[in-house]
């Protein structure tokens, strides 16, 4: 009798941290939908996949932050570039501030979306296509105009935690 009462009593503890869990990451998936759609975010990037090198882990610092229709980058970037300016322009790679062009928000799947836009920041037009998983996981595939495209891996935060 003691162990079917112990066993009910588990049960009973799993199922109100699962549904407690569920609350939890669906109060997440909210903060993060309304951080996109806002476009009041930043991403801390942990690692770079150039177009023909392996995942490196880059240091501690490398974001992209996008706030009020501008965005911001501080990434590294390894790759060639085929139509580069020469002089200080042929340096900005990643490192830029742009007004976004054509900003978009889909939910392909209930668990992530994905965010299109564009940027033409002088030196070059870049397509940015991010995919946030509603646990804050976040992937940013930049494809320059005149560059190697570069993907990162990364953390989405609030542009108040910044």
């Amino acid at each position: 009798m003691k162990k079917i009462l112990f066993l009910s009593l588990m049960a009973l503890v799993m199922v109100a941290c699962h549904s407690t869990k569920n609350a939890v990451d669906e109060q997440k998936a909210e903060i993060i939908k309304n951080l996109i759609e806002q476009q009041q975010y930043y991403v801390m990037v942990g690692s770079m996949r150039p177009l023909t090198a392996p995942t490196t882990p880059v240091s501690q610092g490398h974001k992209m932050i996008v706030r009020d229709g501008m965005v911001t980058c501080y990434l590294p970037y390894a790759g060639s570039g085929q139509n580069v300016g020469y002089g200080a322009s042929g340096y900005k790679a990643m490192n830029f501030t742009g007004k976004i062009i054509d900003y978009t928000v889909e939910y392909p799947k209930s668990d992530r979306a994905r965010v299109n836009f564009k940027v033409d920041n002088g030196d070059d037009n870049y397509r940015f296509h991010i995919e946030v998983f509603m646990n804050g996981k976040t992937t940013i595939d930049v494809d320059p105009r005149g560059r190697d495209a570069v993907s990162y891996s990364g953390m989405i935060y609030n542009i108040n935690e910044l």
